[in-house]
């Protein structure tokens, strides 16, 4: 499974630092993109029938926190979520996110809520575009394309 963070941070320097932050779903761009490379090779190759793609929050703790505060609210919980163990509620959510991608479950609402949930300084949380191959032939094209998404750099300076 491939990774790449679609939220980016924006520093505007100013009198005041002030952060921008932007994000979008990108499944249907991801998509296009992957659809368009598959028609160059010529053959008729449908990005549905080769890839699983899916949006969820960059980091496993969005949903755990989210789930342990519903807890502490007394709202019930997935019935199979294990409470007690962290390593077992993310091994849970890895599992649920494959599940997911795969199309054999639906996005929970929980999870929904999560990922649209401000969290203490107001901020939704980072998301980051999943793509599964159902076929490993096709891994070598999406890591191709992920390392080059994922091949931009930063610099920062400050004068004075």
């Amino acid at each position: 499974m491939f990774k790449l963070s679609i939220h980016s941070i924006v520093d505007v320097i100013t009198n005041s630092s002030t952060v921008i932050y932007t994000h979008q779903n990108g499944t249907k761009e991801a998509k296009e993109l992957l659809q368009e490379i598959l028609n160059i090779s010529g053959e008729k190759l449908d990005v549905d029938d080769l890839f699983h793609i899916g949006v969820f929050a960059e980091d496993n703790d969005t949903y755990t926190e989210y789930l342990s505060e519903l807890d502490e609210d007394e709202v019930e919980c997935p019935g199979d979520y294990p409470k007690e163990d962290w390593k077992a509620q993310d091994l849970y959510i890895e599992n649920l996110k494959e599940k997911i991608l795969e199309g054999v479950v639906t996005k929970p609402g929980w999870m929904k809520e999560a990922e649209n949930n401000d969290d203490y300084d107001d901020f939704q949380p980072s998301i980051t575009l999943y793509i599964l191959s159902k076929d490993v032939k096709y891994n070598a094209l999406i890591e191709k394309m992920m390392s080059f998404l994922n091949s931009s750099e930063h610099d920062a300076g400050r004068d004075g």
